[in-house]
């Protein structure tokens, strides 16, 4: 399985490299340049706004890298020529570990250098205090209170940063193996690279449709503002266990029901 993944790791390590150095530079210059135009209360809000943008790509960000490599070898028929060295599903699993492990190294990189940015390359920001004591008429902090996971986010912002960036990095293989398992069965590259990112745009429109928004992948990729004492913590897992789902009947519809083959007849 070491010399598969190896192998594997081999035929995508330049895109994936590529794209790693890319985000990460993008996340860096965007976290500490955005931010100079909102007024904020702490130094990682700036990777918060910095990453708006990412967030909204990141179904396309976690395939473009990783997604192309079973189309061709499916086109090309290379898979015929692996039969006699390896079986099938050991070949197939360990593509999907390499895929799914190169996506999830991508985002987590990149954010996870956003938040050091945020935290200790960028200048100091000033805070600015917008909530307004009711009691006093003094403006006061409002992060603690009103963000998501508040007293952590404030008091150990580079503990907040590693975990929600291995967080991203976990949302971000997921989706990565929905297109690993639309590149076992669709014949369309168009469909592979931005079938996860379409499918992410209709979740997100029907769940807001039926006001079920804490329910979203997007949310559970940034939670920032989610109200955990409201809602718990729960509906975070929802996207991403309805992406499973939907993965898992993709696979079971193409294998089971159309009966298309994933190796050449």
């Amino acid at each position: 399985m070491r010399n598969l993944l190896l192998l594997e790791w081999r035929k995508l390590k330049l895109p994936v490299l590529i794209t790693l150095i890319g985000l990460s530079l993008t996340v860096s210059v965007l976290t500490g340049t955005l931010y100079k135009s909102y007024a904020l209360e702490h130094d990682l809000e700036a990777w918060e706004v910095g990453i708006s943008f990412i967030v909204f790509l990141f179904p396309l960000i976690s395939v473009l890298p990783v997604g192309w490599l079973m189309y061709f070898e499916r086109k090309d028929q290379f898979l015929m020529y692996t039969l006699p060295r390896v079986k099938k599903s050991r070949y197939l699993l360990s593509k999907w570990i390499v895929v799914a492990g190169s996506s999830f190294l991508i985002m987590f990189v990149a954010m996870l250098i956003g938040v050091i940015t945020a935290l200790y390359i960028k200048p100091d920001i000033v805070p600015v205090y917008s909530l307004v004591n009711p009691d006093t008429g003094e403006v006061i902090p409002r992060l603690e209170s009103e963000h998501f996971l508040g007293s952590m986010f404030v008091h150990q912002p580079l503990t907040y940063g590693v975990l929600l960036s291995l967080w991203q990095g976990f949302l971000s293989a997921i989706i990565a193996t929905l297109g690993f398992i639309l590149s076992l069965f669709i014949s369309n590259i168009f469909i592979i690279l931005t079938g996860p990112f379409l499918y992410v745009t209709m979740e997100n429109f029907a769940l807001s449709l039926l006001h079920l928004e804490v329910y979203r992948i997007y949310v559970s990729f940034n939670p920032e503002f989610y109200d955990a004492d409201k809602h718990g913590y729960w509906p975070l897992l929802m996207g991403p266990l309805l992406a499973l789902l939907f993965t898992a009947f993709i696979a079971f519809y193409c294998g089971k029901i159309k009966k298309i083959t994933v190796y050449p007849s």
